[in-house]
């Protein structure tokens, strides 16, 4: 698709400068350069893109600038029936489904986020990722490691992945193997010992409740080498309610034979070993 992105922090610096005709502007966020005309109402970008300065844009959102069409990268499943959408951040952009972001975007930085998860694993060898998304934690750990396998159950997550530009090594990386598949049931066809890392970073507990039980997490165990590390990212679910989920998770994950190496519900993660 011939397109480029654009949030509501460039469109207002394009309508801030209109009086200037000609400028240029990072797209793509931040990824791409092009050349800006402005012509009475609106602006003409890489001289093939019109972008009417009528259009109402929201700072939550990204939007899709095609020829002479403007749509925000958000839209409602009607098979799944939630709503999904890119946000912007600093940096990489955050996938939301329904009201719950994927990243910890109070950092402001999906890149930091994904970056520590893998600072803290540290993967190596044959490496399993179960839950996708817009691919940055597969992507970041193919960088040290043989092989990535990543699932994704959601198509409609795959889809704004494929708009993503931050997403396209996921499609590319020769050492990435993207399954859609639910790895909750995936996961009974590999073998013992055949992982020597596990990175687990679900969504909330709400949205997939199977990735939490204790037959996944002794799937989990069965499918990683001896001596090999599990990170899972656990959500603070109903901690506004005193229920305490980070330690019900530590309680499941050493029930499947697990041994908890770093316990940091502050930073939602728990680190194990096999």
């Amino acid at each position: 698709m011939d397109f480029v992105i654009i949030t509501k922090k460039e469109f207002d610096w394009i309508l801030h400068n209109r009086d200037k005709k000609e400028l240029s502007i990072k797209v793509d966020f931040g990824l791409k350069e092009v050349k800006v005309r402005i012509e009475a109402d609106k602006a003409v970008l890489d001289n093939r893109f019109i972008l009417s300065f009528d259009q109402r844009i929201k700072s939550k959102f990204c939007y899709m600038l095609e020829k002479t069409k403007f749509s925000p990268m958000a839209f409602f499943s009607e098979d799944t029936k939630k709503f999904y959408k890119l946000i912007p951040t600093s940096d990489w952009p955050s996938l939301a489904i329904g009201s719950v972001p994927m990243h910890k975007i109070c950092l402001g930085s999906p890149y930091q986020d994904t970056l520590q998860k893998i600072e803290l694993i540290k993967p190596r060898g044959k490496v399993l990722d179960t839950c996708t998304g817009l691919g940055y934690t597969a992507i970041l750990a193919s960088e040290t490691s043989d092989k990535v396998m990543t699932f994704e159950k959601d198509e409609n997550v795959l889809f704004l992945a494929k708009l993503n530009p931050f997403s396209k090594k996921l499609f590319e990386k020769g050492n990435i193997e993207l399954k859609q598949a639910d790895i909750s049931e995936y996961i009974s066809r590999f073998g013992d010992n055949y992982f020597h890392a596990v990175i687990h970073d679900p969504p909330t507990f709400k949205l997939s409740p199977p990735l939490y039980h204790l037959d996944f997490y002794k799937e989990l165990f069965r499918v990683l080498k001896n001596k090999g590390r599990l990170y899972h990212y656990v959500p603070l679910y109903k901690v506004k309610t005193g229920f305490n989920f980070p330690l019900r998770v530590k309680n499941r994950l050493k029930q499947a034979g697990f041994k908890i190496l770093k316990f940091m519900p502050q930073k939602n993660a728990i680190l194990c070993a096999k």
